[in-house]
């Protein structure tokens, strides 16, 4: 592990956010009011609440292995073939990710600002954009996620002010009359839109203050709880449920509608679609780091940039397989869903459980 590589709290924090908010926060809505109509907003509470002792469980494994990174951790509780067995599931879950953004990201770009060119294009300019800050180290991709951290917060802020004059709050109520046999696929699919924070096992060995990091990265969990609530309920206010459901982008319907003050600015949508270019950016950014960090060590080389190249044909072919989105979904996005539980959930769980035990018997 190297000891020159540096990141605060606050660049954890701007990670996990920029990490984690990507797709769900225009299509979110759609999924879950399908799912469960108006109550689609347990479900992201629910993931918001799951989320914390998550993050406690992989605080507490660096905290009872000062000094060592995750893949040190990993290969002495669990031993290197196990581990390496279980760094797979967490390779193919980046890297499905990576694709899956870039597949969406192309057809999003296409369909509101590019009109004329190829999706292909698009998504060969984005992995290759990608790849260069995929070849750095944590701490670049650390203060990258800092800097989209305002960036996303100021963007939800200011995208729900401007919705909030033509709102109608009575499209919210009465709750608790969805069809709650359902929550458990609305917690699934709210799980793939929260998926990223697992990538601060790369940057905690490298936290300046380690007493922060767990408070920090609950204040990061929070942060994203309370923006897919907002533009949730904003949703709510300006649709109807049977309009969301019709809506694959709801979100971008709603900035298409908006009217600014003194009309300075037309197409809002393409404007809303140009950041979140950015911040799709800064959320397939670590991922990818995380797929190359993960062949580096399994291979025992000393850097991860050959691989990062190497992967970007693949990824690319990933994305592209699909014919459409619906077809990516039931494909790609259930592996990824599979893999994204087992390397979020069992491989943090599994190696605290077997530490904590290691340690008793060696007593």
């Amino acid at each position: 592990m190297s000891k020159d590589l540096k990141v605060s709290h606050i660049q954890i924090r701007g990670l996990i956010v920029s990490s984690v908010i990507g797709v769900g926060i225009l299509s979110l809505p759609n999924i879950l009011t399908i799912l469960l109509g108006k109550d689609g907003w347990i479900a992201i509470l629910t993931i918001g609440l799951i989320s914390i002792p998550l993050l406690w469980v992989i605080n507490q494994v660096f905290k009872e292995n000062p000094g060592k990174d995750f893949f040190q951790i990993g290969r002495e509780t669990l031993g290197k073939p196990i581990f390496n067995l279980l760094l797979v599931s967490l390779f193919g879950s980046l890297l499905l990710y990576c694709a899956s953004l870039s597949r969406i990201l192309g057809e999003m770009v296409k369909a509101f600002l590019l009109s004329n060119t190829p999706v292909e294009v698009i998504i060969i300019v984005f992995i290759l954009a990608t790849s260069y800050i995929a070849t750095c180290e944590i701490d670049v991709i650390c203060r990258a996620g800092y800097f989209m951290y305002p960036i996303i917060i100021g963007f939800a802020l200011i995208f729900v002010l401007l919705a909030l004059p033509t709102a109608d709050f009575t499209n919210i109520l009465p709750a608790f009359q969805g069809d709650l046999t359902n929550l458990p696929k609305g917690i699934l699919n709210t799980f793939f839109s929260f998926a990223g924070f697992e990538l601060i096992i790369f940057a905690v060995p490298y936290a300046e203050d380690k007493k922060e990091v767990l408070k920090s990265s609950m204040l990061a969990i929070l942060t994203i709880t309370i923006i897919y609530l907002s533009l949730f309920f904003i949703t709510l206010t300006q649709f109807t449920v049977e309009e969301i459901q019709n809506q694959i982008f709801p979100v971008l319907i709603i900035a298409k509608n908006v009217d600014l003050p003194g009309y300075f600015l037309q197409n809002l949508d393409g404007f809303v679609v140009a950041i979140w270019v950015l911040v799709i950016f800064a959320s397939v950014g670590p991922s990818y780091y995380g797929s190359g960090k993960i062949l580096s060590e399994v291979f025992s080389t000393k850097s991860h940039k050959n691989f990062i190249w190497l992967l970007a044909p693949v990824i690319y072919f990933i994305a592209t397989m699909p014919e459409n989105m619906i077809q990516m979904e039931r494909s790609i996005g259930r592996i990824r869903n599979i893999l994204g539980i087992i390397s979020i959930i069992v491989v943090p769980a599994l190696i605290y459980i077997v530490g904590i035990l290691r340690r008793r018997l060696s007593k």
